[in-house]
């Protein structure tokens, strides 16, 4: 049996911009002989952390202006991996960068592709136990508030769709409620999510 992959040959690739995100165009070989060019959007992968204060009682979130949109966005906080960084710390770092919390026990909740013409995948990891140990340290760009949302109304929040990674958040935490822990902290963190989906 063929396989999909299979029936597309990459060609070359051409940068066709590099500014914030880097646009390749990719140039393929197609099963019935033609060629065609497609835009990637070519990034590092990226991490998102979705903490939990202590007893579970508040999410973790930041306001922060957003481009796209052209407003503000109360949003999972993340961000790219640097060179060779695991998206466990990458997510640990971020959060500690962002929002000044801090949390010793995670759960990595997986990835997924950030878009079908993206090279990215966005991984996503829980953190239980959340607390401030510092003060913020943003980069000039990065400048928002950081908000404590409580946990009962996280789901009616990523359902609502004003987020960037609502889907991600939704899919890791299914993940999350179904897995098996073996630290208390976590199993604790747990009980709390899976009392959030309905039934």
């Amino acid at each position: 049996m063929n396989n999909s992959d299979e029936l597309w040959r990459k060609l070359w690739t051409t940068r066709a911009y590099k500014g914030f995100v880097t646009i390749n165009q990719d140039t393929y070989l197609e099963a019935d002989g033609s060629v065609s060019t497609w835009d990637v959007i070519a990034s590092p992968d990226s991490a998102a952390v979705l903490a939990f204060t202590e007893g579970g009682t508040d999410v973790v979130l930041f306001e922060q202006f957003r481009v796209g949109p052209g407003k503000a966005l109360l949003e999972l906080r993340g961000g790219y991996l640097n060179e060779n960084e695991t998206p466990v710390h990458g997510a640990q770092r971020e959060l500690a960068e962002e929002t000044g919390y801090e949390s010793s026990a995670v759960y990595y909740a997986g990835s997924e592709w950030w878009s079908a013409n993206s090279s990215r995948r966005k991984h996503l990891i829980i953190a239980a136990e959340a607390r401030l140990g510092s003060d913020p340290s943003w980069d000039p760009s990065e400048a928002g508030f950081v908000r404590l949302l409580p946990s009962d109304e996280l789901m009616d929040f990523l359902l609502s769709g004003e987020l960037t990674d609502a889907g991600l958040a939704c899919r890791g935490l299914m993940k999350f409620a179904a897995s098996a822990q073996e630290s208390p902290t976590l199993e604790k963190l747990q009980a709390t999510v899976r009392g959030l989906f309905p039934g």
